[in-house]
């Protein structure tokens, strides 16, 4: 059985963007780079929810094309249930979530991680779906702005698995599901 993995970085009050959306506060530490980096050697499938795919559409046509994408050997998977088509290289997935998903993580393949979408990702953790947390905690209270769970439905246990902390101020937390 396939891994599932939901990363992101959120501040010290549990936000992962400032009330007007800015993300201007995530550090980008070289040490956990280099670290992701290993870890999405690992990883062949990335789930987008609509408004992260809709947002790197947008990146990817403002640059171009010019940055190399560390993501390239994976599968994308876009979740909607709004957007009809998606551009090649990314696979739509809608209907049925829990049963899609089910039916990757059962196939034959690395982990899989979630990229983006908040509200996607607390649909994955409702459904118990998502077997591990990768939190990257910056060293910022923000005091609002787009909460990391906003529709938690039920309690769920975790232990933790592994913590390090960078010169940078960033702590990151894997947590796997009890």
């Amino acid at each position: 059985m396939r891994k599932l993995i939901a990363g992101f970085a959120t501040s010290i009050d549990g936000y992962i963007e400032g009330p007007n959306g800015e993300i201007d506060w995530i550090i980008l530490d070289n040490e956990q780079y280099k670290e992701l980096a290993k870890q999405w050697k690992e990883t062949d499938a990335m789930f987008h929810g609509r408004k992260t795919y809709e947002m790197a559409m947008a990146m990817k046509k403002s640059s171009k094309g010019k940055q190399a994408n560390p993501f390239a050997h994976m599968k994308h998977y876009v979740f909607s249930n709004t957007i009809k088509e998606v551009e090649d290289g990314y696979i739509l997935i809608s209907g049925d979530v829990k049963k899609q998903v089910k039916k990757l993580k059962s196939q034959a393949g690395g982990q899989i991680v979630i990229f983006g979408g908040a509200e996607l990702a607390c649909s994955l953790l409702n459904m118990d779906l998502v077997d591990e947390l990768l939190l990257a905690i910056c060293p910022v209270l923000l005091g609002s702005g787009k909460p990391f769970f906003p529709n938690i439905e039920k309690r769920i246990d975790w232990k933790v698995k592994e913590v390090k902390t960078y010169s940078s101020g960033l702590i990151s937390i894997t947590y796997k599901r009890k």
